[in-house]
């Protein structure tokens, strides 16, 4: 088995190689987006059993319905149970409501799946959660609308709040 892995990785390394060289007149411009590879695993014991840091992003406009439509509500605090290397990540909406979460794990960010949903909360004075949202599978800690996303691969997530 194991000759097995290391020739299956010589012979992709070497189709890499191979598909690389395309002298002058090849363009470098992809054919398709690249997949989306995991890029670590928690230590063993560790309460992240089960889970993998992966180089994706969550983002989304926070906002409200109103009978104009959707009006962003910026500076809404937007946490994120398990995104970035560290775990619970705190974001701010800009003036657009827009919050982000990035994928880059080298700076920090990515989130780690396990193919459950991921925890985002938000939190804004003066504004709730709206009625009728699916219950929630933890604790919500109070003041937070909290909510829950199946991420897999960079997921768009809007939040909406209602005035209290």
């Amino acid at each position: 088995m194991r000759n097995n892995t290391v020739v299956g990785i010589a012979l992709l390394v070497l189709a890499q190689g191979v598909t690389g060289c395309g002298g002058t007149d090849s363009s470098s411009t992809p054919l398709g987006p690249s997949p989306v590879a995991p890029q670590a695993a928690p230590p063993p014991g560790s309460w992240l059993a089960g889970y993998t840091l992966t180089g994706v992003s969550i983002s989304g406009v926070v906002y409200e319905s109103t009978p104009m439509g959707r009006v962003p509500i910026p500076g809404a605090r937007v946490y994120c149970e398990l995104c970035g290397t560290e775990t619970h990540t705190f974001t701010t909406a800009d003036a657009s409501g827009l919050y982000i979460f990035p994928g880059d794990v080298a700076s920090g960010g990515g989130v780690w799946l396990s193919g459950r949903p991921t925890p985002v909360f938000v939190e804004n004075n003066g504004y709730r959660a709206p009625a009728g949202l699916p219950p929630f599978s933890s604790v919500c800690p109070s003041g937070f609308s909290c909510r829950e996303v199946l991420v897999d691969g960079d997921t768009r997530f809007d939040i909406e709040l209602v005035r209290r």
